[in-house]
C-alpha cells in the first residue's frame, strides 16, 4: 500500500466529515482542492502537514529517515494537507497568545508534531523522548465557533506529548500508552486545511 492510499479503517468520507468546519463536497470533486489562504492565526506557514491513518498523529510529510510510526513501520498519510504556522524565534513560547499556543516542535526521529515543554515518548527512539528539529510551531485553540476552513478535534496526548486527531474510536496508537491509544488533555486545537489529496 502506498503512503497516500486510504486505510480500510478510515475512509476518505470519514476524513472529510470528521470535525471539519467547511463544505466538503467541492473538496471531493477533485484530486486536490486548494482552500483559502490561512489567515486565522499569526506566523509564517508550512503547508505539508498530514494525518497519519495508523497512529492518528500530525506528521510533516515524512522522509525515509524521519518516518517511524508507533503503529510499526512507516507513517501512512491520508486526507487533508494542513497549514501550520511557525516562528523562527528561539524565545521560549514566542508568539503565544490567548488562543494560540507555541512551543510545538517536529520530532527529528518520528516526524510527529509534539509539545516541547513535555518531550514525551518517541517511537523512533525506542521509547526515549522526542528530539526537536526546525522552527517553533503555533497552534490555534479553543475558538468558538471554529473558524471556517479549520478542522477541530486535534488534541495533546499527555502520554506521548504528540498532537493527534481525537475524532475516531479507537483513537490511534500511542508509544507512551501501548495497547490503549492516545489520552487527551488540555486545549482543543484547530488546524487550517490547505488541500485534500487522494
Amino acid at each position: 500500500m502506498t503512503m497516500n492510499e486510504p486505510s480500510a479503517a478510515v475512509s476518505r468520507r470519514g476524513i472529510l466529515a470528521a470535525g471539519l468546519g467547511l463544505a466538503t463536497a467541492t473538496a471531493t470533486a477533485a484530486t486536490t482542492a486548494m482552500l483559502a489562504t490561512p489567515a486565522a492565526a499569526s506566523g509564517t506557514w508550512q503547508t505539508d502537514w498530514r494525518f497519519c491513518n495508523r497512529c492518528h498523529g500530525l506528521v510533516r510529510y515524512p522522509s525515509p529517515v524521519q518516518n517511524r510510526c508507533p503503529a510499526g513501520f512507516s507513517h501512512r498519510v491520508q486526507g487533508w494537507t494542513f497549514g501550520v504556522p511557525f516562528t523562527n524565534s528561539t524565545d521560549h513560547h514566542a508568539g503565544e497568545t490567548e488562543y494560540q499556543q507555541s512551543d510545538w516542535q517536529m520530532c527529528q526521529y518520528c516526524s510527529v508534531l509534539y509539545y516541547h515543554d513535555f518531550p514525551g515518548v518517541c517511537a523512533g527512539r525506542g521509547g526515549s523522548t522526542h528530539l526537536a528539529t526546525g522552527p517553533q510551531y503555533l497552534l490555534l485553540h479553543d475558538r468558538n465557533p471554529v473558524p471556517s476552513g479549520f478542522q477541530t478535534d486535534w488534541r495533546f496526548c499527555y502520554r506521548c506529548s504528540s498532537l493527534y486527531f481525537d475524532g475516531y474510536d479507537p483513537n490511534g496508537v500511542c508509544p507512551g500508552n501501548p495497547g490503549w491509544g492516545h489520552a487527551a488533555a488540555g486545549y482543543m486545537f484547530h488546524l487550517q486545511v490547505y488541500a485534500y489529496t487522494l
